[in-house]
């Protein structure tokens, strides 16, 4: 294990929890007395670090190291440094920022008030040949005078390019006046944990399409695309001017951009704001320990900017997409790309709910998307990441927080089962994509203490009635209450850890008794004698249908099938009961209904974001509030399993069911998805002389697979098909 013995290093300055937020800088000269055979660094930075070795960067990575409750585990990361590194003298350098460690603004979420915020600070232990030759300690030269005045990952970055010196990080660079370096006199409380998943990156830069000249020395630069990131600025200034940069998603009506929608939460400080003060003539700059959630820059004060002045830098979690969807609607291929973008703009060490607004890894949110992060994109070690963040947020008695990581808040709001879920959803999730089956195993004591935690919450009628709702419904309170969906969460809790159980081959019996129990409570509660659902709404029905909880479905069924007709079939259900609305009407037979669903027009639809100009997916039906959310993105999902029609049948594709459906209104329709045996594809195509489809299925060695009745070998299969309007 790396660290042992050693401790993390800062300047020696007493913290200050209301200075505005420095990046302080770090030197250290050694040598290296024999050839160099082999060299890893590992590093760790609280909040964020940046290394250096020779002038050159030890990485391409950003945002050094992951967050996490810096009380419970410290996320280390391991770089080798072979190519970076001489026989001789060599210098390390380090720059350090506050990240989630070090907020100093009063916010909604009380991060202000974290238990660990102190100055910046990094540990680094570098082994040469196997042996340590270097590591963080008292004689490592450093200074808080540094270019970046300001740094508050929610809020911005101030850089004063006057006071940099590009060559801080070589050799023979002037470190004589700066200070040495003080060991942390409080080594940290957290284990240190290699990190598992792939860091931060830059994805790709969108130039600029226009610069608009709004007066006064402002331009607003549009660079057609939402987006996590930052700017990356080329100015030629003279000395000492300023430049500042806001960031929006939305512009008004009358081209001003919207600042207002996102920044609520932050009320003693601006929001969303880079400030750069130039060097005389040209420089090119992007802030390094802050991302904002973005379309539009508002810049003030540049001289004769074009739209080459300025463009956008897309950064998220280093995930690759795994499936492809392509098909003859065009609507339907660009509500595909902005989920995509949607989901990647929120990936930052945890799904997280926006870039703009919060950044926090809302757990309802979470949830709700997790299937289709699994099926589209390599989350999984994302997802092994978060949770054992999960692991660390539960509360000695199983109590969970809405956001995860926190600093403390989100135990009284925004948490219970609908947010809570998430700690059966990742091992579960997990389990049925790769046949992993070591989250399930390990995650089953949490189970315990969970549930046995909600039944300390029922009230005198065994309800629990704490937690949020199917949040975010259309239309405000006409949904379907807490004590409902609690009640039918425990039971897809307690399926899962009954199948934890029977995994870890004991303990079947203890929870195959509490889940008939709760089936049996829940039947009582909410099940008319008719086996139809009490609550007659589509998240109630869709949630009874997808966990088993009836003897005969067709009541459920006709249900469903009304409560959809008489919406004119669009959804009636908030973000927890939308996944559950498109697994139902597909169990039941109902994928036309569906369809119409995913492609209807007006209030509340998709079609109605894409028409207003989204470019990721919204938080409200209605276009309020944040315009890059992914709660909404599992019908990426449902997509890729009922048009293109892979749907696994055993964990980790083991074996798929081939079911493309031919839905009228589409011509044809692509796709595939990498899974732990290769890539399986889909492809039909509609020919109406004479009414047939053409249909092509591609499946790789290792995989049962079939189309309706027929089995598949692997390679491609082709088949023509007799059709009419679906089938």
């Amino acid at each position: 294990m790396p660290f042992e013995r050693i401790n993390f290093i800062k300047v020696n300055r007493i913290f200050n929890p209301s200075e505005p937020g420095f990046a302080p800088m770090f030197r250290r000269k050694f040598i290296v007395k024999e050839p160099v055979a082999s060299a890893v660094v590992h590093v760790c930075g609280l909040g964020y670090a940046y290394y250096y070795l020779n002038g050159q960067a030890v990485t391409e990575d950003l945002f050094i190291a992951p967050v996490s409750d810096y009380r419970k585990t410290l996320w280390y990361t391991s770089y080798d440094v072979t190519d970076k590194l001489q026989q001789g003298e060599n210098v390390f350098a380090v720059l350090c920022g506050n990240g989630w460690y070090n907020e100093n603004h009063r916010t909604s979420w009380n991060h202000n008030i974290a238990p660990w915020r102190d100055n910046p600070k990094f540990i680094l232990e570098l082994e040469v040949n196997g042996k340590r030759v270097l590591s963080s300690d008292e004689h490592w030269k450093c200074t808080a005078d540094t270019a970046i005045v300001y740094n508050q990952l929610r809020c911005g970055e101030h850089f004063d390019a006057r006071l940099y010196d590009e060559n801080w990080t070589a050799a023979d660079y002037d470190d004589s006046a700066w200070q040495n370096a003080v060991s942390d006199s409080t080594p940290p409380v957290g284990t240190f944990r290699p990190c598992p998943c792939e860091p931060i990156r830059i994805d790709r830069v969108y130039p600029a399409l226009s610069v608009k000249d709004m007066g006064e020395d402002r331009y607003i630069f549009d660079f057609g695309q939402n987006m996590s990131g930052f700017i990356r600025l080329t100015v030629d200034q003279d000395d000492g001017d300023e430049i500042v940069i806001r960031y929006a998603e939305e512009l008004y009506e009358n081209g001003e951009p919207n600042f207002n929608n996102m920044g609520c939460h932050y009320p003693d400080t601006p929001f969303q704001t880079d400030r750069l003060i130039c060097p005389d003539g040209k420089f090119t700059w992007s802030p390094k320990f802050v991302y904002h959630g973005f379309r539009y820059a508002e810049v003030t004060g540049i001289k004769n900017p074009t739209p080459a002045s300025a463009a956008g830098v897309f950064v998220h979690q280093d995930v690759k997409a795994r499936s492809s969807f392509e098909c003859s609607d065009p609507f339907l291929n660009e509500l595909f790309r902005i989920g995509q973008m949607a989901t990647l703009s929120n990936l930052f060490y945890m799904p997280t709910d926006c870039p703009t607004r919060e950044k926090l890894g809302w757990c309802n949110d979470a949830q709700s998307s997790c299937e289709q992060m699994l099926t589209n994109f390599t989350t999984e070690r994302l997802f092994a990441k978060w949770l054992q963040d999960i692991y660390d947020a539960m509360l000695p008695d199983g109590q969970l927080p809405g956001i995860i990581p926190t600093s403390g808040w989100g135990y009284a709001w925004g948490n219970g089962p609908v947010s809570d879920g998430i700690l059966f959803e990742i091992p579960h999730r997990l389990y049925l994509h790769t046949g992993e089956t070591k989250y399930l195993i390990e995650s089953l004591p949490y189970f315990d203490r969970y549930l046995c935690f909600l039944e300390t919450r029922e009230n005198a009628d065994g309800d629990v009635t704490f937690g949020l709702d199917d949040w975010a419904h259309p239309r405000g309170a006409d949904k379907v209450t807490a004590p409902f969906v609690n009640s039918a969460l425990r039971i897809k809790f307690l399926k899962i850890a009954n199948l934890a159980a029977q995994l870890a081959g004991e303990g079947e019996a203890y929870w195959a008794e509490k889940l008939a129990k709760q089936i049996a409570v829940h039947r009582e509660k909410y099940m008319n004698a008719d086996s139809t659902c009490k609550i007659d709404k589509q998240t109630a029905v869709a949630m009874n249908i997808v966990y088993g909880i009836y003897d005969d479905p067709e009541p459920l069924k006709a249900q469903l099938e009304r409560l959809v007709e008489e919406m004119d079939y669009h959804h009636d259900c908030g973000m927890l009961g939308l996944p559950h609305l498109w697994e139902a009407l597909n169990l039941c037979g109902l994928q036309e209904d569906a369809y119409r669903i995913l492609t209807a027009s007006g209030f509340p639809s998709y079609r109605n974001w894409v028409e207003d100009g989204a470019t990721t997916l919204y938080e409200m039906w209605n276009m309020d509030y944040s315009q890059n959310h992914h709660m909404y993105s599992c019908f990426m999902g449902w997509m890729m399993s009922t048009i293109i029609g892979i749907r696994k049948t055993e964990p980790a594709y083991n074996a798929v069911e081939l079911e493309p459906c031919f839905f009228e209104g589409l011509d044809w329709a692509k796709g595939h998805i990498d899974t732990p045996h290769g890539t399986v594809s889909v492809e039909w195509k509609r020919r109406k002389n004479p009414l047939v489809t053409d249909v092509s299925l591609t499946i790789p060695e290792g995989m049962r697979a079939h189309f309706r009745d027929t089995a598949l070998s692997a390679g491609t299969s082709e088949f023509t098909i007799i059709t009419t309007v679906m089938y």
